[in-house]
């Protein structure tokens, strides 16, 4: 698969967070060629030092800065003990055989949900934490992108805003 004609696609949290995600209007592609990345790992494959890092490559437990485009290939790894914006708690393979956006979100939706509680350890309607999520772009798509990564990201006491972390959300019930 080609980075070059591939890019990742977020919806960002807005002032509905705990009810439904909203996407904004089109962004440029940023960064469309992407880079190798420069992210530090360990042997674990834990972020270790901050860097540059493929979206095509997050894995679980990866935390992160919440890019700024609507559309990007790379993303900005932190090792999590760092104020970050976002943690990644699941990457699927969708089920669906067409490329349309309406169907990735609300597939998306379902299987973030669904996994949400398992890894945080709390309901999103409730929690202090909310997901939202990455998805594949129609270039993307057929470039052959077909993998969906849900992300937690913790809320403001109003769950209105994305406020920075610090540490695993993983268990944390909250």
């Amino acid at each position: 698969m080609s980075h070059s004609t591939i890019a990742r696609r977020s919806l960002a949290a807005g002032a509905a967070l705990a009810l439904a995600l909203s996407l904004g209007g089109c962004a440029a592609v940023q960064n469309l060629f992407g880079s190798d990345g420069d992210v530090q790992r360990d042997e674990s494959g834990e972020v270790t030092e901050a860097g540059t890092g493929s979206a095509f490559e997050l894995e679980v437990g990866d935390c992160l800065d919440f890019p700024s485009a609507e559309e990007f290939n790379d993303v900005k790894l932190i090792p999590c003990g760092t104020p970050h914006d976002a943690e990644v708690f699941l990457n699927y393979e969708t089920a669906e055989s067409t490329f349309d956006e309406d169907a990735l979100y609300a597939e998306a939706e379902e299987q973030c949900a669904a996994e949400f509680q398992s890894y945080v350890g709390s309901d999103p309607a409730t929690s202090k934490f909310y997901y939202t999520y990455f998805t594949p772009v129609e270039a993307g798509w057929e470039g052959g992108d077909r993998v969906v990564t849900c992300v937690a990201v913790q809320l403001d006491e109003a769950r209105e805003s994305m406020v920075l972390t610090s540490g695993s959300v993983r268990g944390l019930a909250e």
